[in-house]
């Protein structure tokens, strides 16, 4: 049949475990070039057999079924070219899969759902990414993988370009894409990475936000009834103090904190970048940490951003009060305690 090859093949990248998922794909090998087909299924390494079988599977019987059908119908595609006597090509081949006649190409945007769910990073992170898929599907040309190529990049910027004002903005919505595209290439689901090919100016950063002196003092001193927004308020004045932003804040933990040179410390790494930090802990923090036990009452970031709209309003404060716009203000806060005039720094 044209000396063509066909066999399953399962975790190319020897990559998956238990808890990471792997494509099983279609090889079709012809005058020792290959090709690999995507089936759409993914699976964890205790779900493969090595005769070419999905166990342990709630699917098990129909994902079984559906690999035997993707290769029954590569080989009638054959069987059709040699009763013709067309020569097989990987072109043939290509054109029959992304005519839609061969249901087996994994989706690029499934495979992206997965992999931030799987990936190990903060679910603010994952809010982000999440954010990107539903522009892809809302731009609509990115769908399989072979959909991942330069033109439409380019496209994708156009749209980018449509919905956003600034050049910051447009550079984000290709940042987190360029995640999983890389990831893709690296699994050799896509035959190269276009992005090598495509390069994004970052644009112009917005200048950084932060409190001037009188509003913290505002934010210190407003009287408040509410224990939630009192909660919330304590917590972005914790960040204002240290500087560290919402992620950080989460994962505080005052076990890990030092005593040294008459005040606590604590030195960690940054969840978000990776950076370390070294921050001492003043009496304004700490008097905070006694408020609550020395364990800080963390809700949601959602919960948070909504409470610290609440916050501004109440304090008579116009900006848009964010646990970044704490973070920022650190600076503030060493003008208040050493009793500089309030000049931008």
């Amino acid at each position: 049949m044209n000396n063509v090859s066909i066999r399953l093949i399962f975790d190319r990248k020897n990559a998956t475990t238990k808890k990471r998922q792997a494509s099983v794909q279609i090889e079709v090998t012809y005058q020792r070039r290959r090709k690999y087909i995507g089936t759409g299924i993914r699976l964890y390494s205790d779900q493969w057999v090595k005769d070419g079988k999905v166990k342990n599977h709630p699917q098990t019987i129909h994902l079984n079924k559906k690999i035997s059908d993707q290769v029954s119908e590569i080989y009638d595609f054959l069987g059709k070219l040699n009763a013709k006597k067309i020569p097989f090509s990987f072109e043939k081949l290509d054109e029959f899969v992304n005519n839609g006649k061969l249901d087996t190409e994994e989706s690029f945007l499934t495979f992206m759902k997965t992999r931030i769910e799987e990936r190990g990073v903060s679910e603010n992170t994952k809010v982000r990414q999440r954010c990107t898929l539903k522009a892809l599907r809302e731009f609509g040309k990115i769908k399989s993988f072979s959909d991942v190529n330069l033109q439409h990049l380019k496209e994708y910027d156009d749209f980018a370009r449509s919905k956003c004002k600034k050049q910051a903005s447009v550079y984000n919505y290709h940042k987190n894409l360029k995640i999983f595209v890389k990831e893709a290439y690296e699994f050799q689901l896509i035959p190269e990475n276009p992005y090598q090919h495509f390069k994004v100016e970052k644009g112009d950063e917005m200048g950084r936000k932060f409190l001037l002196k009188e509003e913290l003092e505002a934010i210190e001193a407003v009287e408040i009834e509410n224990e939630s927004l009192q909660r919330v308020r304590d917590m972005f004045l914790f960040c204002c103090y240290t500087g560290l932003p919402y992620s950080d804040l989460a994962q505080f933990d005052f076990n890990k904190t030092v005593f040294s040179g008459g005040m606590y410390r604590i030195r960690d790494y940054r969840i978000k970048i990776g950076a370390e930090f070294n921050i001492s802990l003043m009496d304004k923090v700490m008097s905070i940490l006694r408020k609550y036990s020395f364990s800080l009452p963390i809700i949601s970031n959602q919960k948070y951003n909504l409470y610290l709209k609440v916050l501004a309003a109440l304090c008579g404060i116009k900006k848009h009060l964010t646990s970044h716009v704490a973070s920022h203000s650190v600076f503030s806060f060493f003008l208040k305690i050493n009793s500089l005039q309030n000049i931008p720094v």
